[in-house]
């Protein structure tokens, strides 16, 4: 049975301390900073058991390349989380918040961010397989921006459920200024569900290159497990408003994770980082 309104939480935050060597609950960060362009990224890392602790490890040298000012993750288990959170460079500079494993299983959510968070929260959307979203609001510049995160029905079953989940999502992230990304699972043909509200920066951008972010034909990993071949953009970035002008995205997580393991990969899906900049005043 399919529950019929959100569950909220409003959660906390943490900043390692490195003193006790553990995350503590910080203060709030209701501050404006000061910046002229923003990089956030998207990762379902993948739940399942298979070359675990390498692929999450993988993800995270990924990341650390170009670290992304926010950074979000779907089916995040408690050992995906812990591989995320002993990072040198997770601890020195960002603060989490997310909810993992109990009563949500495998489809755990985590935001890692470097810029000030003032508060974050998390909904269960209505859901057979307990999907939820995950939203934040930063003060960047004396106006706020909400970040969400999003991991969307799976399956071509989970269609009605999706255009639903997404309703509220919209709903939810009810600002002047959002970007909305994670794990959509929409199909192509769903595309008219996205508000008009919205930008998909993925097509924005690129609008003549398909975008896949799960590639059955590029990860072998993916064949093996899906056993079908699948090209599909699950994964995206959507932009609302007009203090934000997205500028560049692209796919992470193309390769096999080391050359002695060339049929794994960091996860099923590929990962997208996406770069914005603040608009010049009209």
């Amino acid at each position: 049975m399919i529950p019929a309104l959100l569950r909220r939480r409003r959660l906390t935050v943490s900043t390692f301390d490195a003193d006790r060597r553990r995350w503590s609950e910080s203060t709030v960060d209701d501050i404006s900073v000061e910046v002229e362009d923003i990089t956030v990224s998207t990762f379902n890392v993948w739940n399942k058991a298979f070359f675990a602790d390498e692929r999450y490890q993988a993800v995270a040298d990924l990341l650390a390349e170009d670290a992304p000012d926010v950074m979000v993750f779907q089916e995040v288990t408690p050992a995906a989380q812990r591989v995320l959170l002993c990072q040198p460079w997770v601890r020195e500079r960002y603060r989490c918040a997310g909810f993992v494993g109990g009563r949500i299983g495998g489809y755990g959510m985590l935001m890692l961010s470097r810029l000030p968070i003032a508060a974050v929260t998390f909904r269960r959307l209505p859901s057979r397989r307990r999907r939820s979203l995950l939203h934040a609001d930063l003060t960047i510049n004396g106006r706020t921006l909400r970040i969400c995160s999003v991991h969307l029905e799976s399956g071509n079953d989970g269609a009605w459920l999706r255009a639903w989940q997404l309703r509220r999502v919209f709903r939810a992230v009810a600002t002047d200024n959002a970007i909305i990304l994670g794990d959509f699972n929409m199909r192509d043909d769903e595309d008219r569900w996205i508000s008009s509200a919205y930008r998909d920066v993925w097509t924005a951008l690129r609008p003549r290159d398909p975008g896949y972010t799960e590639d059955s034909w590029t990860n072998p990993m993916l064949r093996e497990t899906k056993k079908k071949p699948r090209q599909v953009r699950f994964d995206r970035v959507l932009v609302k408003g007009a203090d934000w002008t997205p500028t560049d995205i692209d796919v992470l997580g193309t390769e096999p994770i080391s050359p002695a393991m060339p049929r794994v990969f960091p996860s099923d899906h590929f990962g997208l980082r996406c770069r914005l900049t603040m608009s010049a005043p009209g």
